[in-house]
């Protein structure tokens, strides 16, 4: 990113949420986004996804600079090349565990087949491929996270936006999740960029940022 702003519009009052971020992630690091509710961190990754588009400044991604695409345009490239986990998990509910994790791959043109047996695969590396008729609202919190890291893997995403990904779990279930990314990291050569308000998960990150007053400092 080069030179990030953004603002948004609150009733009359206008507030800057990020200014003047500089700040590049590399191949194959894990990088922890710490600050105070409020900071912006949420807005950052929504930006770096291309969910919201900067009021100045630039986005790159995979070498496509997303501040310059429309929003259909941005919205083929997350699918493509972005993975998203959120802290409440967006699994659709009345579909089962395997086909939120095969949603992804079918969308970007896989044959059926290859996606259910990649969906598949990949919920056997997160432990969970014996429940992969179930439904979401049939298996734990700690479960449908890491359905969530699957999914979000499902395609090859050159980078994966956490937010929060260990709030809503337990100390063990967080640890756990937290292995999981962090090996998606070593063996896929993935990006990943996660904000938290833990030290702990912090700390295993490669890399430490904090939002501080719209700025982003090292942690």
């Amino acid at each position: 990113m080069q030179r990030l702003r953004h603002q948004y519009q609150d009733g009359e009052r206008r507030h800057v949420v990020l200014d003047g971020v500089d700040v590049r992630f590399d191949r194959a690091e894990s990088v922890a986004l710490l600050g105070a509710s409020g900071s912006g961190k949420s807005t950052l990754l929504n930006l770096i996804a291309g969910i919201e588009p900067p009021v100045a400044g630039q986005v790159w991604v995979a070498g496509v600079e997303l501040s310059r695409l429309g929003e259909r345009e941005r919205t083929l490239f997350r699918r493509r090349h972005i993975g998203f986990i959120y802290q409440f998990f967006n699994l659709i509910p009345n579909l089962t565990l395997l086909e939120n994790v095969r949603l992804p791959r079918e969308l970007n043109g896989a044959r059926p087949r290859e996606a259910r047996q990649l969906a598949l695969d990949l919920l056997r590396r997160v432990g969970l491929d014996d429940r992969a008729g179930a439904y979401p609202e049939q298996v734990s919190g700690g479960e449908q996270q890491r359905v969530a890291i699957a999914r979000a893997l499902a395609h090859r995403p050159a980078l994966i936006l956490a937010d929060e990904p260990t709030g809503s779990l337990d100390a063990a279930t967080g640890a756990e999740v937290l292995g999981l990314l962090l090996d998606a990291v070593r063996s896929d050569g993935t990006t990943l960029l996660m904000v938290t308000h833990s030290e702990s998960v912090a700390e295993a990150a490669q890399r430490r940022l904090r939002l501080t007053d719209g700025k982003l400092v090292p942690a």
